[in-house]
């Protein structure tokens, strides 16, 4: 017998619980005795104690599963998202650090110190360190740039943003037409505020110094937060120094970072010249023709 108290305007009392000892034989247990609450007697009355555990750990399994399962699911739509409103351009979305390319030492140690980059981006945060990928067209800086964005976002869920210089300055002057529904501080909110920014094609534009002033803004923004910026270009180190000024370019040595350069010959595939046409002139590739 069980007794339990309750609380009365006269003080605990004791109420008796009764209990019952129930007995069955089980065909996967054999016999089997349990004792449970008089209330309970008629519901637990045939009920394996061995089977019901059984039971119960089965279904504490599955339902780990399906939190498991839906936690799985939460965490790749949230990757989903930021891959969605990363920007990088189709091109360059499934580019990875194993599909990338190398046919000589300086390519095999860029692209060692982009993945420690990327696996160390949690570090690369708290130091805010940044890159300059600089050199020749063609070398792989956009690829090993968004290798990286794409290794941020699936393994630390981390937010990057691919955008070019060109587009960022149209968006801001954007901002400035009465009929736009964004601010400036709107603009550069979005552009400041991911974990990761790739700024891409810097030098290219006109050079105007509202530009200069632009992405100067945009890059002493993120340095100031801590927010880690890999700048691309075609410009050598020292064309880019002399477009951003020896402040920028040095801040993205602090915390480890620095200027890469891609000084190799580019990598992209060449369409086969035909010797028997006027100047050696392209002929189209086999797929293009058609029968």
């Amino acid at each position: 017998m069980t007794s339990l108290q309750t609380s009365s305007s006269e003080g605990l009392k004791p109420i008796n619980i009764g209990t019952e000892t129930l007995t069955g034989a089980c065909a996967s247990h054999g016999p089997w005795e349990r004792s449970v609450p008089s209330v309970l007697a008629k519901q637990m009355k045939g009920r394996c104690p061995h089977c019901d555990e059984i039971e119960r750990r089965e279904k504490e399994r599955r339902e780990a599963e399906l939190a498991q399962r839906n936690m799985l699911s939460k965490r790749q739509r949230m990757i989903r998202k930021l891959f969605d409103q990363a920007e990088i351009p189709r091109r360059f979305q499934g580019r990875t650090f194993e599909n990338y390319s190398s046919a000589c030492e300086e390519q095999e140690k860029a692209l060692a110190k982009a993945r420690n980059y990327a696996t160390n981006f949690p570090r690369v945060m708290e130091l805010g360190a940044s890159f300059v990928f600089c050199g020749k067209p063609g070398t792989g800086k956009t690829h090993l740039a968004c290798a990286i964005a794409n290794h941020v976002m699936a393994n630390f869920g981390a937010s990057a943003l691919f955008i070019t210089v060109f587009d960022a300055i149209g968006r801001i002057k954007a901002s400035y037409g009465p009929d736009s529904g964004t601010s400036e501080r709107d603009v550069m909110k979005a552009l400041c505020s991911p974990d990761l920014l790739i700024l891409d094609e810097v030098g290219v534009q006109y050079g105007t110094e509202f530009e200069k002033v632009i992405i100067t803004d945009i890059i002493n923004r993120r340095y100031s937060d801590m927010r880690p910026t890999i700048i691309l270009s075609n410009l050598d180190a020292g064309e880019l120094e002399g477009y951003l000024g020896s402040r920028v370019i040095d801040r993205m040595f602090e915390g480890g970072g620095g200027v890469l350069a891609f000084t190799w010959d580019s990598y992209r595939p060449k369409v086969a010249r035909d010797k028997s046409l006027p100047a050696g002139e392209y002929r189209a590739p086999e797929w293009m023709l058609g029968e």
